[in-house]
C-alpha cells in the first residue's frame, strides 16, 4: 500500500499541475477592457469681457463665479486693463479680428450652454460680438445646437455714475447685441441711461 506520505506528494503533484495548466490557458486570452464609468461632463460657459488685472472684476470674477457653479468657464478677452484695487491706469483693446478668431476657436471645440457678455467698449468690438451671437442664436433656431442662454451685463456705467461707454457705443450695444439677450443686468445707472428716465422707488423699477 503506498503510504499517506506517498499520497500527500501525489496529492500536491496534481494540484500544481491544475494550477499550471489553468494559468497557461488563461494566459493566451486577450486581457479585459477596463471600461470607466461615464462622466457627466460639466457644462461649458463662455465670458466674453475685460481682463481686471487686479481679479476683483472682469474675466477674473467671472470664471471664479462660473467654476463655483460647477461649470467650465471659457474666455475672449475684449480688453487688457491695468488697474489695482485703487483703480484703472491703462487700457488696452485688441482688434476685432483677434476678439473673432478667440470666439471661433472656442466654437471650433467647445460648445457654449451659455454666454455670458461684459465690457465690450468699442462700437467695432461691440458688433463683432453682435455677429457672433447672432449666428449662434440662428444655429439654435434653426436645431443645429442646444438652447445657449446669452447674459449680458451693459457694463456702460460705473456704480459710481462714470460713464465707461458714450452714446454712439451704447446705441451700438442696445442694436447688435441686446436682441439676443435673455438676460439683461443693467444697475440703476444704466438701466436709466436705457429708458431715459429716473428710477426713484421699487415701484420704478418694477415698471
Amino acid at each position: 500500500k503506498p503510504s499517506k506520505k506517498r499520497l500527500f506528494h501525489t496529492l500536491l503533484l496534481l494540484i500544481t499541475m491544475s494550477k499550471s495548466s489553468s494559468l497557461a490557458s488563461t494566459s493566451s486570452l486577450p486581457p479585459p477592457k477596463r471600461t470607466n464609468p461615464p462622466k457627466n461632463k460639466p457644462p461649458i460657459v463662455y465670458t466674453i469681457a475685460g481682463s481686471d488685472s487686479g481679479g476683483g472684476a472682469g474675466i477674473q470674477a467671472d470664471l471664479h463665479t462660473i467654476h463655483s457653479m460647477g461649470c467650465h468657464g471659457c474666455s475672449a478677452v475684449v480688453c487688457l486693463t491695468a488697474q489695482n484695487s485703487c483703480g484703472v491706469t491703462a487700457i488696452h483693446s485688441p482688434p476685432p479680428e483677434f476678439l473673432r478668431e478667440q470666439l471661433d476657436a472656442l466654437k471650433s471645440d467647445l460648445e457654449p450652454r451659455a454666454i455670458k457678455v461684459g465690457m465690450l467698449g468699442s462700437v467695432p468690438l461691440i458688433e463683432e460680438v453682435g455677429k457672433f451671437l447672432k449666428e449662434v442664436k440662428d444655429a439654435e433656431e434653426g436645431g443645429e445646437g442646444q438652447k445657449v442662454w446669452v447674459v449680458v451685463d451693459p457694463v456702460m456705467i460705473t456704480t459710481s455714475g462714470h460713464r465707461l461707454l458714450d452714446e454712439g457705443a451704447q446705441r451700438s450695444m442696445v442694436e447688435c447685441v441686446f436682441p439676443y439677450a435673455d438676460v439683461l443686468t443693467p444697475n440703476k445707472y444704466e438701466a436709466e441711461a436705457l429708458l431715459h428716465r429716473k428710477l426713484t422707488c421699487p415701484e420704478d423699477v418694477e415698471q
